[in-house]
């Protein structure tokens, strides 16, 4: 797998980074997040490794979106919430219509607990155990649950290219 788009577009600009923005609608354990959060990093640094890519990591901003009146927040409100941030975010024009500003993630409780309860981020879970949600900025398309392991860059690859039809599925994980 080559990230060679994702690469072109931060070689245009040294300070541009790439990642999906990520909706934290969960509250009250501040100590689960930060291990949710560890384990998203270091499985997408090892994901980068694996393909030769791990130069990138160094560029990858998740833009945690931090609100406590999000908690357990559904789809359709952190659709609105994403729709607001690409309309009124300061980065630059050519991001438009990448997988940054086409899709994001949503983190509840649930999702949370499926990525600590499952494997152990140094080990690639391949059934997708661990999952978050994908929420496509498009209401047409609307979510999918995706195997952590399986996001970076995997995920956002095939957002870029093939598109969205490619990997979401309506029932299950998205593992692919």
């Amino acid at each position: 797998m080559q990230c060679h788009r994702v690469r072109t577009a931060l070689e245009k600009d040294p300070n541009s980074k790439w990642g999906f923005v990520i909706y934290r609608c969960t509250y009250g354990d501040d100590a689960a997040w930060e291990k949710f959060m560890c384990h998203l990093q270091m499985r997408t640094r090892l994901n980068l490794e694996t393909y030769g890519e791990s130069d990138l990591f160094s560029r990858i901003d998740w833009s945690v979106q931090q609100d406590p009146s999000l908690d357990e927040a559904g789809s359709d409100e952190v659709r609105e919430r994403f729709a607001r941030w690409v309309k009124e975010g300061g980065e630059k024009d050519y991001w438009l219509g990448t997988p940054r500003h086409r899709a994001c993630i949503r983190v509840d409780k649930f999702l949370l607990e499926t990525v600590l309860d499952g494997p152990k981020p140094e080990d690639f879970d391949s059934i997708g155990t661990g999952f978050v949600e994908l929420v496509s900025l498009d209401e047409r398309e609307g979510e999918t649950y995706v195997g952590l392991s399986y996001l970076v860059p995997r995920i956002y690859i095939l957002l870029n290219g093939p598109g969205w039809e490619n990997f979401a599925v309506k029932d299950g994980v998205a593992i692919p």
